[in-house]
């Protein structure tokens, strides 16, 4: 019978450019009373798979290096480039028996990423909500991953409610995520009666190589939601 360990969510999850400071981490456990009898690491891109090293489970803390990757598939370090993926798999075996696992992750290769990228004056387009503009994305000053958006409203324009989107970027995976914020109650000039015209981030990424956002958001108001839209941020400068 096969034993299905189970991967917490890595952290960070996600490998850089730079090869020697690139890594993967998490914890490996198994359902209780369950044991193996051994268990590797395997990495599979680009139609190769190697094993990357054993590892006892359970395990806290488990460390995936860039290079100990790049080792195992015997891919130099001019082949190693942002826009690459490397998938990890946990192989058990127990009795004989080898099951590749669904504890899993797929791990990015991303460009150089430092967080003065994330703020600044960004063009903004939605094909399918119609809207785009020039806003201005500002970090919290007590946590420079917290960024607002302002001047969303005026860009449409609207009258602001005076509140700014909200992103919480999460350096780990460069996940966006974000609470509902009104943006306008006022959509009289779109001849419209409603008012809390809101925004509420379902999913969003950020993509370090063109300093560009990709969000998806709810939008609604107070009769009720339009639904989901896609909104690309790219920095201006």
């Amino acid at each position: 019978m096969a034993v299905v360990p189970i991967m917490s969510e890595p952290a960070p999850a996600l490998f850089q450019e730079d090869i020697d400071v690139s890594y993967v981490q998490f914890d490996l456990s198994l359902a209780s009373g369950e044991t193996v009898d051994k268990a590797e690491i395997e990495v599979v891109s680009g139609g190769k798979s190697a094993i990357v090293k054993a590892v006892t489970i359970p395990a806290t803390g488990v460390i995936v290096t860039a290079r100990e990757v790049l080792s195992a598939l015997n891919i130099p370090d001019s082949d190693f480039k942002a826009g690459d993926v490397f998938n990890l798999f946990v192989l058990t075996t127990k009795n004989g028996k080898v099951t590749r696992s669904i504890a899993s992750v797929g791990v990015p290769v991303v460009c150089y990423f430092e967080p003065s990228m994330l703020v600044g004056k960004f063009y903004y387009i939605s094909g399918s909500w119609g809207e785009e503009g020039e806003v201005t994305l500002e970090a919290d000053p007590d946590d420079p991953y917290k960024i607002y958006i302002d001047g969303m409203a005026e860009t449409q324009g609207l009258t602001s409610a005076g509140n700014k989107l909200e992103l919480d970027f999460n350096p780990d995976n460069f996940r966006i995520t974000g609470p509902r914020v009104v943006v306008s109650d006022d959509l009289s000039p779109w001849d419209l009666p409603y008012t809390a015209y809101a925004y509420t981030v379902v999913s969003g990424t950020y993509d370090s190589c063109e300093a560009s956002y990709t969000i998806t958001y709810a939008i609604t108001v107070s009769a009720g939601s339009y639904g989901n839209f896609m909104f690309k941020f790219t920095k201006m400068e």
